[in-house]
């Protein structure tokens, strides 16, 4: 059984993670939650007399109206609420639905300690590059990570059904083998070809690196990595948090701008 959380994206709270996780229950048995994360800070400063309210197009500004902004919140968490009512019914497995107040990162980080996996979408297309439950969504990465337990992590990015392949970072860690269980177990569920690339730091000595040559591409840095996702355009880019990776690529802003869906295993 996978205890898996799910973090829709308050913005445009479409369905593609919950496509993702689809995938994912294919595979093996799990456990849903799904959760709504109501800001406290945003609250508080609603209640102040100079907030204002500025509209996307930054013509026209209005002074924050705490009950509108109550009501609006309602609407949000009961559309969550419904988006995970029908995962159930669709998946067939135990969803259950948690609404939060105060701090999102520590509410998800205390959240994502009981957890496998946390799920986090973000619909690019539809609302662009902004940030995510009031965080940047690279800052959520780090929040993770410092959890008291290792837990994995998979950015849903909008449109889910697209790319050409599942691809894979090997890095030569005991982590890559779960990544690359991972990546196999997405593109078997999802009828996709998985491409494997090895991660070789240029800063590491040449004989130290014992994995067998096996002809795929190399990437050295988040360029390169860059690079190789345009070239192959895959759906899903599966990668170890490791030492290694870490000092190779810069994760947060990998995660910043990258189109293809990234799932980080520990």
């Amino acid at each position: 059984m996978r205890r898996i959380l799910i973090a829709l994206d308050p913005a445009a709270p479409r369905s593609d993670a919950l496509e993702a996780v689809a995938a994912l229950c294919r595979s093996t048995e799990a456990e849903l939650t799904g959760v709504f994360i109501e800001d406290d800070n945003l609250s508080r400063l609603a209640t102040l007399p100079f907030a204002r309210e500025v509209r996307v197009t930054g013509v026209t500004s209005r002074t924050l109206d705490t009950a509108l902004l109550r009501l609006q919140l309602d609407a949000c968490a009961r559309e969550f609420e419904q988006a995970f009512e029908q995962a159930r019914v669709r998946l067939r497995t135990r969803v259950s639905f948690r609404r939060l107040r105060g701090d999102v990162l520590v509410e998800l980080r205390q959240a994502a300690a009981e957890m496998d996996l946390v799920v986090v979408a973000r619909s690019l297309k539809s609302a662009g590059l902004r940030t995510w439950f009031g965080v940047a969504p690279e800052r959520l990465l780090d929040a993770i990570a410092e959890g008291p337990a290792p837990v994995g992590l998979l950015f849903v990015h909008e449109p889910w059904a697209s790319g050409r392949a599942v691809l894979a970072l090997d890095d030569g860690s005991e982590a890559s083998t779960r990544a690359l269980e991972q990546a196999r177990a997405m593109a078997d569920a999802d009828q996709l070809p998985l491409e494997v690339c090895r991660l070789v730091n240029p800063a590491a000595a040449a004989g130290n690196d014992d994995r067998e040559d096996d002809g795929g591409p190399e990437v050295h840095d988040l360029a390169g990595l860059r690079r190789l996702c345009m070239e192959r355009d895959p759906r899903l880019l599966v990668l170890p948090d490791t030492p290694g990776v870490r000092a190779c690529l810069d994760l947060r802003d990998l995660l910043s701008d990258l189109p293809a869906s990234v799932a980080i295993t520990r």
